[in-house]
């Protein structure tokens, strides 16, 4: 028997020539947030970052949100994620916040990555393994098993 579930969402959309906007939510019994990030595709800044908490389980959780702020003018690199955990509040933040802020990272991240190899590639994937593996390998060095780097 099944006594909690949780869902996490993230989408992308473009937002013009340069941008693109991501949003990520989490809804439970308890949790109602979301946040959403503008990502400058040419330089992968972000430009802004909000959040918003519908319903948390303590009154006192609402405040952490104004550390969505803190991640403008990161931008979207190696090693981003560890920058994130410090710019969130770390124990004044919230681990649901900062789990949703870098689910947004990361999507964008793929998204960025896909802009960079082709975006109707990335889409409808006409290479074969070997060769887009090859061809963003550079992106994703050693992230999984297929662009694992041997030394």
């Amino acid at each position: 028997m099944e006594i909690y579930e949780r869902n996490i969402n993230a989408s992308v959309r473009r937002e013009g020539e340069d941008y693109i906007r991501t949003k990520a939510s989490l809804l439970d019994l308890n949790h109602n947030m979301r946040i959403e990030i503008i990502v400058r595709i040419s330089d992968r800044i972000i430009t802004d970052s909000q959040a918003q908490m519908v319903k948390t389980p303590f009154q006192i959780c609402g405040q952490t949100a104004k550390y969505a702020h803190n991640l403008k003018g990161l931008k979207i690199e190696r090693g981003v994620t560890k920058k994130m955990a410090g710019l969130m509040g770390r124990s004044d933040g919230c681990t649901h916040l900062y789990e949703l802020a870098v689910e947004a990272v990361r999507l964008s991240s793929n998204v960025l990555l896909g802009f960079s190899t082709g975006d109707v590639e990335w889409r409808e994937r006409k290479l074969s393994d070997e060769e887009f593996i090859e061809k963003a390998k550079g992106f994703l060095a050693n992230s999984c098993l297929p662009f694992k780097v041997n030394k």
